[in-house]
Formats: structure tokens, sequence, C-alpha cells
């Protein structure tokens, strides 16, 4: 761990070339891609909120509209003194009716438009998903480096013994010791490093098929989502139509009497 922080620090600070860095072009891209999409979700889902919100605020002012004219022509009913009052009476009920109707529907549709909108929030909280998945690259990245990292002093220390043992004519023990230790410890960082690499193309491999599943399933949701809030947004629009027709068929005598 240490040496992977020790690793990550001479990237960041080092100015040289890291041992091996993630050039794949078309990963990078579709990284960069994410990113975008990411605030591109977290602008829509602002938005789809503060939609909610409007046809909520809407409901709730069609439902007291209602009961205002429920009371009022309670009033009128009670203060009636001329039939021209009783009639107006009348037409306040249809008026609070249609309110009360029109304000169920807009909760009706509001919740309906929460289910489709959702999507989008479904969505947004998948991208930790994916930092979670580039994470686990990049920590995979760093180990292959490290490791790298190793081997290259290992080797330089082994030549630089290897290259003192040869002037000498006497056979040091204990530097031949030294060597040999140094040469196991070269062998088995060899193998940590081919496994380090396998695992490494292995999320690589895993992040290619996970990106490209989720643009399928991306699609599909959203083309699902848009269809369904847009059906809802129609449906409740002519139902609502209808409701604020039936009242101006009711009370059209008021627009003959004008004429």
């Amino acid at each position: 761990m240490f040496r992977e922080l020790r690793q990550s620090v001479a990237n960041d600070w080092g100015g040289g070339r890291p041992p091996a860095v993630d050039e794949d072009r078309e990963f990078l891209e579709r990284k960069e891609k994410m990113q975008d999409l990411e605030q591109q979700l977290s602008t829509a889902s602002q938005q789809a909120e503060a939609l909610v919100k409007a046809q909520q605020d809407i409901g709730e002012t069609m439902g007291q509209l209602g009961l205002t004219f429920f009371k009022l022509g309670k009033f009128e009913t009670e203060e009636a003194l001329y039939n021209s009052q009783r009639t107006r009476a009348t037409d306040f009920k249809r008026l609070a009716t249609a309110a009360i109707r029109a304000s169920r529907s807009y909760r009706e549709l509001n919740a309906q438009s929460v289910k489709n909108l959702d999507t989008l929030h479904e969505y947004l909280g998948l991208m930790l998903a994916v930092h979670s998945a580039f994470s686990d690259r990049s920590s995979a990245l760093l180990t292959v480096q490290t490791l790298m990292s190793d081997l290259s002093s290992l080797h330089t220390r082994a030549e630089r013994l290897e290259g003192a043992a040869s002037k000498i004519f006497i056979v040091d023990r204990s530097r031949y010791r030294k060597i040999e230790e140094l040469k196991e410890t070269i062998r088995a960082t060899e193998d940590a490093k081919f496994c380090a690499i396998r695992e490494y193309e292995r999320i690589k491999e895993n992040n290619r098929n996970e990106l490209e599943r989720l643009d399928r399933e991306r699609r599909v949701d959203f083309l699902g989502m848009l269809k369904g809030f847009i059906i809802n947004q129609i449906g409740y629009a002519d139902k609502a139509a209808s409701v604020w027709a039936q009242v101006v068929e009711e009370t059209s005598r008021y627009a003959k009497e004008r004429e």
C-alpha cells in the first residue's frame, strides 16, 4: 500500500513519464462522455424536480380554487333573494366541481410523472457505480506501475552487486547470497506483475462490456421514459380539456347573453 502511495506521488510530482499509462483512447473518450452524461443527468434531474413541483402547485391551486367556488356557491344559495342568484350558485358549484376534478387529474399526472422521470434519478445514482469501476481500473494500473518500478529498482541493484562481485577475485559468500536473494525477489515480483497485468486487463475488458451494456440499456430506458411521460401528459391534458369543455357548455348562456 505504501509503495503504491509513493508511486502515486511520483506520478503526480515526479515530472517524468510513469512506467505504464492508460493509453486506451476509446476508453478515455468514453470516460469523458460519461462525465458529460453525469452533468447532463444532474441538470435534467433538477429540471424534472422543478416540473413535478410546478405540477403539484397547479394541482393544489386548482383544489383551493374549487373549495373557494364551493364556499361562494354555498353563500349565494343561503343568501339568495332572486332566481339569478340561485342560478349563479349552481354555476359556481359546476366550476368548483370542475376545479376539483382538474386538481385530482394534476395529482394523478404528477404521480405518473414522478414514476416516468425517476429514470433520471436512477441513472444519476448509477454514476456512482461508474466512478467506482473507473477507480478500480486506476488502482489496478497503479499496482502495475508500482511493480514495474520495483522491478526496475531490483534489476538496478542486482546489476550493481554483480558488477561489484565481478571485480573481486575472492568469493564473497554474503554478496553472492544477496545476489541470489535479489534474483528470487525479482522472480516473485515478475510473477506479481504478471498477475497484476492480467487483473488490469480483466478490469479493462469488464469496463468495456459494462459501458456498452450501459449505453444499450440507457437508450431503451430513456426512450421508454420519454414515451411514457408524453403519453401521460397528452392523456391528462385531454381529460382536463374535457372537464373544462363541459363547464363551457353548461355556462354557454353567459356568452350568448353577451352577444
